[in-house]
């Protein structure tokens, strides 16, 4: 009997171990693509006390030496199981699936789920049963086991893993922008990397003009007003009529215009001789507070533009309240840890005496990285993934001070402080001044954006062809941008990076190490270590030596 009316809900004390978890990857890959180089699952309570990544990257050989930097990302990521979409964001639901109970549905929601493959041709999850092959010949899903170097053959498989990467990818097409696809959960297939920084990142495609200039309410419009017309029609053909005529005639049904005045405007017509005279009916009125209110309306918007990305509208709503939301943040990746480093490159000459003009240039990189993490109640999967992306130049950028001929067109501090929006439309010209529709909208920035400048000039002999036509001085800049780029998905994701620079434009361009050693604290139990012994019992011999007798009294 409790001498207290309280029940207990915390869990038993538990002697913690530690396990390790080392691994060291051999791998390939291309420029362009977000490789999955190592996953570590993490049982439930259990957290990374020391983690150490180190990865090498070795460039395949070029002819030339490069021009323009080529940068590899190494990032870390935690995804929670709580994350995944079946559980739709329950811990209730989670720890039902968990111990099999049936959830809010009414059936068993799979805590793994396995053998699921998105198909290409028909975009449709289908459960194969071809399993077995499919880390060697099964449509698109070899290349993401074949990247980590997994093998297995099995009938029934943990898609875990992929279910990792696929969130991983969309959480952060989520963050960067609203117009970037989402990748199915079971989509083995790699996704596309993230360009580097171009220095267009203040260009968006849209953007929420409510929020920049506000909307004041006016009161006092809510009264009836007298609608006036010049002119009355017939029931043949119109008439004139003094301005403030409101008496028609037997046979006139309504006011309009002059039928050869009316203004075909599509879908209705323009009649701009009937107007209601609201100075009649009421006066409207503003005060400060509704001034006010347009302020802090606007401020508040901006922080709730901060949470673009979560899925939940109640969510957001609580946020705003100042009521925090302890699962939300185990409701997507969590990011560990994020290295970048630039590729540096090694240019060797021929020795001999008729090839010494002949070179061959490799890359490298190395990049370390620690991670951490507390102990993880739902359990999940470290992933870590790596992106080679080369640096965009755009050359042909626009240079807008040789485009400026009128000092009123300069930046002018009144006129510039007092403007409400402060926005900029931008023309396509302004990443390429041969786009072939230079006045287009490309996007919106900042006001004043073309004056912070970051510039790639390119010229002498390496100056870029008007009609980009093949140059072989040229060969030594990776050339990555778009023919006439517009602000989609091409413009935020590397996708169709052609391999032109590189000696062998077959094989994968870049042999990566990844060495990891992650010490987890958990509720894991190991048992003792065993010792190899022949088919004589050391514990039998000794208990045979063992009185056991006892004195008979």
């Amino acid at each position: 009997m409790r001498m207290t009316e309280m029940i207990p809900n915390s869990p038993i004390a538990v002697q913690k171990s530690v396990r390790s978890a080392k691994g060291r990857v051999l791998t390939s890959g291309d420029a362009g693509k977000i490789l999955p180089l190592k996953y570590e699952w993490l049982h439930r309570e259990d957290g990374v006390q020391s983690g150490k990544i180190r990865v090498n990257v070795e460039m395949a050989e070029t002819s030339e030496l490069l021009m323009n930097g080529v940068g590899i990302t190494l990032m870390a990521h935690f995804v929670p199981m709580l994350a995944f979409d079946r559980f739709n964001g329950s811990m209730d639901e989670l720890n039902r699936s968990y111990k099999k109970e049936n959830g809010a549905a009414g059936s068993v929601v799979p805590f793994f789920e396995k053998n699921k493959l998105l198909s290409q041709s028909s975009n449709e999850v289908y459960s194969t049963s071809a399993v077995s092959s499919m880390d060697t010949a099964n449509g698109n899903s070899q290349i993401f086991y074949q990247t980590m170097g997994i093998h297995f053959e099995t009938s029934n498989l943990n898609t875990t893993p992929v279910e990792a990467y696929n969130a991983i990818i969309n959480h952060r097409r989520k963050a960067r922008s609203k117009s970037l696809p989402l990748r199915n959960a079971f989509d083995h297939s790699l996704a596309d990397a993230f360009w580097i920084n171009n220095g267009m990142q203040n260009i968006v495609p849209d953007y929420d003009q409510n929020l920049i200039d506000g909307q004041v309410s006016l009161s006092g419009l809510t009264f009836q007003a007298p609608i006036k017309s010049t002119h009355y029609r017939s029931d043949s053909r119109s008439g004139s009529a003094s301005a403030d005529e409101m008496t028609m005639g037997t046979h006139t049904t309504a006011p309009a215009m002059l039928g050869a005045d009316i203004i075909d405007a599509g879908d209705y017509y323009l009649f701009d001789d009937i107007f209601a005279e609201l100075s009649t009916g009421g006066n409207a009125t503003m005060s400060l507070a509704d001034i006010e209110q347009a302020r802090k309306t606007a401020a508040f918007a901006k922080l709730r533009s901060k949470y673009d990305g979560i899925d939940d509208e109640h969510v957001i709503d609580l946020l705003m309240s100042g009521i925090r939301v302890p699962e939300e943040a185990l409701k997507q990746p969590i990011l560990l840890g994020r290295q970048r480093a630039m590729i540096g490159f090694n240019q060797r000459y021929a020795t001999d005496g008729a090839n010494l003009d002949k070179s061959a240039t490799n890359g490298m990189a190395t990049i370390d990285m620690s991670i951490r993490t507390p102990a993880m109640n739902t359990g999940g999967v470290i992933m870590i993934t790596a992106e080679i992306v080369p640096e965009q130049l755009w050359e042909r950028k626009k240079d807008y001070f040789l485009y400026t001929t009128d000092p009123d067109t300069l930046p002018n501090y009144l006129s510039d402080v007092l403007d409400p929006e402060k926005v900029a439309v931008v023309k396509n010209d302004h990443a390429d001044v041969n786009h072939a529709t230079p006045d287009g909208t490309f996007g919106y920035a900042p006001l004043n954006h073309e004056w912070q400048k970051d510039a790639v000039n390119v010229g002498g002999k390496y100056y870029r062809p008007a009609n980009d036509a093949f140059d072989e001085d040229r060969a030594k800049i990776w050339t990555a941008e778009a023919t006439n780029p517009t602000l989609n998905e091409d413009f935020y994701l590397c996708s169709g990076l052609h391999k032109k620079i590189f000696a062998d434009q077959v094989s994968d361009s870049f042999e990566i190490t990844c060495l990891s050693d992650i010490q987890i604290v958990g509720n894991t139990v190991f048992g003792a270590g065993l010792q190899e012994t022949d088919a004589t019992s050391d514990y039998d011999t000794i208990t045979s030596q063992v009185d056991s007798s006892r004195i008979v009294k």
